[in-house]
Formats: C-alpha cells, sequence, structure tokens
C-alpha cells in the first residue's frame, strides 16, 4: 500500500493491521514480502528512515564488555551501537551479502556442549534454506555434499578420516555494500503489494498485554508524536540486542524463567600477521595445484574449512572454520605471511596462505543483554548493557580445533598450519562480527526457552519472535540464511493460522 513517514501522522493516530511487524530488517521485510498479496494486512513498523542518520543510531548507545578466562576485560563501549543499523533494511545496509546454512552437527544435542540442540532438524529445514536463497538469488545448498568437477576447485583431502570438509559460502547482490540499487528494491517493492504499509520512524517503546494476549504497542517519533498499534498477532524483529531491551521494557515479559537475554552468542575470527619473532596464522600448502575453491582471485562463492559432527565428537569441540586467504604485502595485516609465501614458491615448493580462525561460542547463560535503568535514550527508554562472556571451554575448545586441523593437514600429506597467538591474548586480538545470536532461544520446553519451534513467546499466545535471538546455539555461518529459512517457516504457520 504505501511507505509512510509516522511523524506525519496526526497524534495519537492509532496504527491497525491484522499483523504487526516490529521491525524493517532483512527478517521483517523477508516476512512481509513472503505474506504480501495475501489475505493479511500487514504494518511494518520501522525505527529509522530511508537510510542510515546519526540521530536515530544513537537510540542503539549502550555500554558492554568482553570476558573471557585468563585474559584481560576487553571494553566494549561502542559495539552494541556499531554493530547494528537503525533504518529500513536494517543490517542489510552494511551486510557483505556473505551466505551459508548452519551444518547438521549445529542443530544437533551434542552431549558435551551443554544447551545445545535445536528442536528442529537441519533435514527439516532445507525446504526453507532453498527458499531463502530463491529470495537472495544465490544457488541453493544441498543438504549433501556435492564432489566438484572443476580441476583448479579441488577440496583438500581431509575429510574421509578426520571429519574436515569444504563448507561452501556464497554471496547475494542484495545488500547495500554489494549493490545499493538491487538493495534497494529489495526493501521497497514488496509495499507496493495493497496489504502492505511500512511506517517509518515509528518506534515500538512498549508491549501491552492482558494475561496470556498482546493487546497493543506504544509508538513514539523522535520528533514528539505518539501513536498506538493493535493487531491480532505480532512479531518481534528487531535484532538479538534490542529483541531483549523491548521485551524488558514491557515490564519483562517473556523472562518468567530468567532466560530472556543470557545466553549471548557473538561470531569472532582469530588471526595473526608474524613478526621477527614469531610466525602469523599461516597454512603451508603443498600442491602447487590452485586452491580457487578455498581463496578464490575474487570476491565470490568459495568453501571454508569445516569440522563436521564426526570430528567434533572425536576430538570434544564445537564447531569450527578455518578461512584461507592470499596474503599480499600491500596488506600491512598480511605482509610477514606474503613475504614467507614469497621465499617458498621461490623454491618451487608448494604455496602460503593465511587464514583466520572461528570457533563456536558456546551457549553460556552468564553472557547476556541486561537494561541500564540509570542511563535512557531520548525516548526515555532504558539503554543496554552487553556482558558478553567466554566460558572455560570456549578457547581451550578452539586450541584442539586448531591443532586437530593441523594434524589432519600433516596426516594427509596436503600441508602443514601455523598457530602463535597465546591464549592469553585471544581476547584482545579477536575481531568482532554483527551477529547477535542466543538471547530469545528457542524450546519446546519453557523452562528452558524463551520462545518454542514455532518462535511464539511462550508466555504469550499472539507473539512471535524472528531474528537469529532464537538460536539456541551460534554453528559458524554468517546467521541472514537461517534467519530467513526461519522466517519462511514462521510465514508458513502464520497462513496456518489464518485459515484455521
Amino acid at each position: 500500500m504505501a511507505i509512510i513517514d509516522a511523524r506525519t501522522l496526526p497524534d495519537a493516530s492509532p496504527i491497525e493491521a491484522d499483523l504487526v511487524i516490529i521491525g524493517g530488517g532483512m527478517a521483517g521485510i523477508a516476512l512481509a514480502r513472503e505474506l504480501a498479496g495475501g489475505p493479511l494486512q500487514v504494518a511494518i513498523l520501522e525505527s529509522g528512515g530511508m537510510e542510515i542518520d546519526g540521530e536515530n543510531q544513537a537510540l542503539y548507545a549502550g555500554s558492554g564488555v568482553q570476558r573471557a578466562p585468563g585474559n584481560p576485560d576487553r571494553p566494549f563501549d561502542d559495539y552494541p551501537i556499531q554493530s547494528r543499523v537503525r533504518a529500513l533494511g536494517g543490517s542489510g545496509h552494511v551486510w557483505g551479502g556473505k551466505c551459508a546454512p548452519l551444518d547438521p552437527a549445529d542443530f544437533a544435542e551434542r552431549a558435551w556442549i551443554r544447551h545445545s540442540g535445536w528442536p528442529v532438524t537441519r533435514e527439516a529445514m532445507q525446504p526453507y534454506y532453498d527458499r531463502a536463497c530463491d529470495l537472495l538469488e544465490i544457488a541453493r545448498f544441498p543438504l549433501e555434499r556435492q564432489p566438484s568437477t572443476d580441476p583448479a576447485r579441488q577440496p583438500l583431502a581431509l575429510d574421509a578420516a578426520d571429519g574436515f570438509f569444504p563448507a561452501p559460502r556464497a554471496f547475494s547482490k542484495f545488500s547495500g555494500g554489494v549493490d545499493k540499487a538491487a538493495f534497494d528494491a529489495f526493501r521497497t517493492r514488496f509495499a507496493e503489494a495493497p496489504n502492505i504499509t511500512v511506517y517509518l520512524h515509528a518506534n515500538v517503546t512498549k508491549i501491552r498485554r492482558r494475561d496470556a494476549e498482546i493487546v497493543g504497542l506504544d509508538v513514539a517519533c523522535l520528533s514528539g508524536q505518539r501513536h498506538t498499534a493493535k493487531a491480532a498477532r505480532y512479531v518481534l524483529a528487531v535484532g538479538g540486542i534490542e529483541n531483549v531491551r523491548l521485551l524488558m521494557a514491557s515490564e519483562n515479559l517473556g523472562n518468567r524463567h530468567d532466560l530472556l537475554g543470557r545466553f549471548f552468542q557473538g561470531h569472532v575470527t582469530y588471526s595473526a600477521d608474524g613478526d621477527a619473532e614469531a610466525e602469523g596464522t599461516a597454512v603451508t600448502i603443498s600442491r602447487d595445484t590452485p586452491m580457487e575453491l578455498y581463496a578464490p582471485a575474487k570476491r565470490g562463492a568459495h568453501c571454508v574449512i569445516g569440522a563436521d559432527l564426526q570430528a567434533q565428537a572425536r576430538l570434544k569441540t564445537g564447531n569450527f572454520t578455518a578461512t584461507l586467504f592470499r596474503a599480499t604485502t600491500t596488506n600491512p595485516d598480511t605482509k610477514a605471511i606474503a613475504r614467507a609465501g614469497g621465499r617458498l614458491a621461490g623454491r618451487g615448493d608448494g604455496q602460503v596462505l593465511g587464514y583466520f580462525a572461528m570457533a563456536e561460542h558456546f551457549p553460556n547463560p552468564e553472557s547476556r543483554v541486561t537494561l541500564d535503568p540509570d542511563h535512557k535514550d531520548s525516548l526515555g527508554m532504558p539503554r543496554v548493557r552487553l556482558t558478553w562472556v567466554y566460558g572455560e571451554q570456549d578457547y581451550p575448545d578452539l586450541e584442539r580445533s586448531v591443532a586437530g586441523l593441523a594434524d589432519a593437514l600433516g596426516a594427509s600429506g596436503e600441508g602443514r598450519l601455523c598457530w602463535s597467538i597465546p591464549r592469553d591474548k585471544l581476547l584482545a586480538i579477536s575481531s568482532a562480527s554483527r551477529h547477535h545470536m542466543g538471547t530469545t532461544r528457542m524450546h519446546a520446553d519453557p523452562t528452558k526457552g524463551v520462545v518454542d519451534p514455532d518462535l511464539r513467546l511462550h508466555e504469550a499466545s499472539n507473539f512471535y519472535v524472528a531474528g537469529s535471538s532464537v538460536f539456541p546455539t551460534s554453528g559458524i555461518a554468517n546467521p541472514t540464511l537461517t534467519i530467513l529459512a526461519l522466517v519462511m517457516r514462521l510465514a508458513d504457520h502464520l497462513k496456518r493460522e489464518t485459515v484455521q
């Protein structure tokens, strides 16, 4: 129907629909697209405008700290504001477009990892992953691994005995950082459907409930207007931190069992260039044949080295990947690795690539998002405090995973791997991604999760939560594709409810 600036509405305007989606990021847009042209009248309430704006971004400001055993605390106050975007399209404005499904192991309950296991299997998610890939116009990811017939893209021989395999990654054009014109069309054209209305600059400040039913929303504009929104059903999709913030600010909705905001998980990478005293994180590959499968010359579809359930069970670790890349002397972060590669190539003895490691951040109830009642934003909402905590298992797990890959490379004759980062330096050198997971985790048991397997809030009959906050475990893959797959699944559920 339209994209409307809520600031232009008369004060105290009522917004009414069959379904209200709180948040116009990738999840909210994908859900609206699935419902476009259908019988439901859908309203999206987006806090920001069409483009990134400093006044809107300031609403994200909060405080943060990272903690890990044996490492000094790392102040992280900038992360809550820098890792999100408050505008129509959400973090799709800065997302690089990288896509991958979670691995089958990510959905499994692994006895050696507390709080692991999803209430849905990877096999059951396959049709929704297929639909998410179609939406993003990328090739689908088949459940069974496909052999490569391209001689320039042959995998390392690590899989059969050791459980390390080539895990594919693809890139979508629907990103503000990749193809802005395509992204702009993706985030706006769905609103042309007669049953869709998008409201910009519409900040939801409170969710109102009566017993187990949500009965309305308070909506505020930075310009001073106040509105209300009411629907038969609601979907909250404002990100892994803001989902928690709004629920907590709404009389602790969803927190009956003190789970809301806990189990925050993030993705970080670990790498280091070498110097005169230490080698960098580099892989020496024995073969001289091209490594296009893992380190293509140009940005595009490739594979990382992943650890499947067999490897994780053998090593008693979580998920792990090593992403290989071509080091260059023009990059100040990879100069030493590139020089080492040049020396090796000069002898005609294989090749050297840089790599960065990622290890699954284990679910930890002490890693959490809370509210800071002493500091409020310009709408009167309490700001967030992020306490991002690694447990005793995380860093030893990372080191065992690296050692397992090194053993596999050596035993197969495919190469050698160097790991030169002391455990007490891991937190300081880690680089955080914009991925916020786990804070409204899904579980069939309301004492173990905030939402049920249909993403319905356990405490409300007509309220759902979408996004990576519902992930029980983090895996390694960029979360966007799984977020969209879960949205496809939710859309089907909402359609079924409509016809009942």
